[in-house]
């Protein structure tokens, strides 16, 4: 449920994990659109993981923790 407030402490200690089918293709839309230019959010490039995925990482302007990636 998606709320309309903002709590520092909260949401810069919050990851949010989204599995997609293509995180590269996901990557390259976030750096295609600019969304690190745009909206000041810091984004890194997609790496495979020991644990057995593909991911990047996306800190947003309220400082939410993402981790966008697919299974290996």
């Amino acid at each position: 449920m998606l709320q309309d407030f903002y709590v520092r402490e909260l949401a810069e200690n919050l990851m949010l994990h989204l599995w997609v089918d293509d995180a590269d293709a996901w990557w390259q839309h976030v750096h295609d659109i600019g969304l690190d230019a745009q909206f000041g959010a810091s984004v890194s490039a997609p790496e495979d993981r020991p644990w057995g995925a593909r991911d990047f990482t996306l800190h947003d302007p309220s400082g939410v923790l993402w981790r966008i990636g697919q299974p290996l």
